[in-house]
């Protein structure tokens, strides 16, 4: 008896890779959890999300209507899937897009009439339950080189690709920075713009999910979570932004810390005096 696959229904991101093309086109899958697949699409390079409703939604995924299938996803890290016109097709389930979201985009500071209270750097950093950020200083260190204007080379030679995982330590510092930036004014812009400089031919070197997450932080994407931290520093002080700042440091084993790191960091040597 051969078991047809079920059919799980699902809204892809405007930015999902691959699965929105007509053609059908093959994909190796990176990593299984039971909240989230991840899938490198061969042709393109690129890493497709696939998340149940308690998995990370990130701005490139596609989410499912409920937590990911009982009977698992049925494939392991190495197996061979099809993406591609509107399906994903896995060997005991079909995802099917049944409609679209549009992730939200953090705004350069320079187009929007948002500005960090420095205060809020200042209340998050000295909230007693907030570990040490390793890679805090690394970040204020590479932002004020940016501020300066001189070469960041060899300090995102570095960063790209250091540490183990996935997401590797100096990747999620490097995506926290390229979030903060934008809210440096006047230049957040440019100041993104030339890091990205120096990051972008340097992807080969790290992860294909890493480098999927470098390229949207670049452009002003990211879990939302982390989005809601950002907008919470801008009202400055107050439960919402522990509670954002709370919910980046569950990310991952160390990701959350990292990139919060990255993120404050940032906001030390960009917008706010040094702190923490």
């Amino acid at each position: 008896m051969v078991l047809q696959p079920c059919t799980w229904p699902a809204a892809a991101s405007m930015r999902a890779p691959g699965v929105l093309r007509p053609q059908a086109q093959p994909a190796t899958v990176l990593a299984a959890f039971p909240t989230a697949l991840y899938l490198r699409l061969e042709s393109h390079d690129e890493v497709l999300p696939v998340v149940g409703r308690r998995g990370l939604r990130l701005p490139t995924a596609v989410t499912l209507a409920t937590d990911a299938p009982r009977i698992g996803w049925g494939v392991q890290p190495g197996d061979r899937v099809e993406v591609g016109g509107g399906t994903v097709r896995l060997p005991l389930v079909e995802v099917t897009v049944v409609r679209r979201w549009r992730p939200a985009e953090l705004p350069f500071a320079s187009v929007s009439s948002a500005t960090l209270p420095p205060e809020a750097l200042h209340a998050l950093s000295a909230q007693p339950w907030l570990p040490p950020l390793n890679w805090r200083e690394p970040a204020r260190l590479l932002t004020r080189t940016l501020l300066a204007g001189e070469s960041v080379d060899r300090q995102v030679a570095a960063l790209v690709g250091a540490g183990p995982g996935l997401t590797p330590s100096g990747d999620d510092l490097l995506c926290g920075t390229l979030l903060a930036l934008r809210l440096h004014r006047p230049d957040g812009e440019l100041l993104v713009r030339r890091l990205w400089a120096a990051v972008a031919p340097r992807l080969p070197g790290t992860t294909s999910l890493s480098a999927s997450l470098l390229t949207e932080a670049a452009h002003g994407y990211a879990w939302d979570g982390v989005l809601r931290l950002l907008w919470a520093l801008l009202e400055g002080p107050g439960s919402e932004m522990a509670t954002a700042a709370r919910a980046v440091l569950g990310l991952g084993h160390t990701s959350g810390a990292d990139l919060l790191g990255g993120l404050l960091g940032t906001l030390d040597a960009a917008v706010g005096p040094r702190a923490g």
